[in-house]
């Protein structure tokens, strides 16, 4: 991204827009906000950053968001072990989450669902066919 500022406001307006969905135009807006903002806010905005970086992981089980090795998804007993939705990507776990209908387990990707097939039942048919 060519600057029209100088210095650290074009340092974090570039840093702005190389995150995804942010253009330039939306780089400056937020930049200029934080500019605006009272130090607390700004503050409280880097904070939020650090402790995410420093605290956050990806669930082991299904690559949702977790401060712990397994999210509190994963962790609920009440879940049904004997059924498996696939999703593409960490932030779909949530949205399967809020139609509140699904029960079983969640995994994000195919590796994690071939490192579960170790503990499948041998009678199981999808896992089977999809192992041949």
């Amino acid at each position: 991204m060519s600057g029209m500022y100088e210095g650290a406001i074009q340092d974090l307006i570039d840093a702005l827009g190389r995150l995804p969905g942010i253009g330039p135009k939306s780089a400056q807006r937020i930049a200029f906000h934080i500019l605006q903002s009272d130090a607390d806010v700004a503050s409280a905005l880097v904070d939020a950053i650090r402790i995410v970086k420093e605290r956050v992981k990806f669930c082991v089980t299904c690559g949702n968001v977790s401060e712990e090795a397994e999210c509190r998804i994963c962790r609920d007993p009440r879940r049904d072990g004997t059924q498996i939705c696939v999703v593409e990507e960490s932030k779909d776990v949530i949205a399967i989450e809020r139609t509140r209908e699904f029960r079983g387990s969640i995994t994000c990707s195919v590796v994690r669902l071939a490192r579960s097939m170790a503990s499948v039942p041998s009678n199981c048919e999808f896992a089977n066919s999809w192992c041949d």
